[in-house]
């Protein structure tokens, strides 16, 4: 008898835990990566990223062409170069070409840090966004569909992509 009284017990306690667990889990799902994609700073954002990275591009042919032309002058000239004068320019055009690839690599890590740093205000408008209406909403939680991780997302669920880009005023 007190087994059947405890099992009983036990019963309620979990049916009761499963309702009210069930009843207060509201979950939502967000796609930020459109919302980033499509916010009306991100053309304005790319202009300016792009500019650079064509500035950057620019010097970075003609510390091409200079190469090239110390190259073109030296294959001239070597004959007539003492083989001390000769490792000199040689060492003289591996330390440009050195030079160039430094560059290189630091431009675009440059840009890439660029891009971040005008584009992160935009994650951060989008993400308070989600926060706000999750938060209208009496979500539990928000899933970002873009990232690709969420398995399933039943017909019936509450999209909030929409609701952000009218809080954004996108059009």
């Amino acid at each position: 008898m007190k087994i059947k009284i405890l099992l009983f017990s036990l019963a309620v306690i979990l049916f009761s835990y499963e309702a009210r667990s069930q009843s207060t889990l509201k979950i939502g799902h967000v796609n930020v990566q459109e919302l980033v994609q499509t916010h009306p700073d991100i053309d304005s954002i790319h202009a300016v990223v792009e500019q650079e990275a064509k500035d950057m591009e620019e010097v970075y042919a003609e510390m091409q062409a200079e190469q090239q032309r110390k190259m073109d002058a030296f294959e001239k000239e070597s004959a007539t170069y003492s083989e001390f004068m000769k490792n000199a320019k040689q060492q003289e055009l591996l330390e440009l070409s050195q030079k160039i690839q430094s560059y290189n690599q630091n431009a675009q890590q440059i840009i890439r840090q660029r891009n971040m740093q005008l584009i992160q205000p935009v994650y951060e408008e989008v993400n308070l966004a989600v926060a706000e209406i999750s938060k209208e909403q009496g979500l539990t939680y928000v899933l970002d569909i873009s990232s690709g991780t969420v398995a399933f997302i039943a017909a019936d669920a509450l999209n909030i992509t929409p609701l952000v880009k009218e809080r954004l005023g996108y059009k």
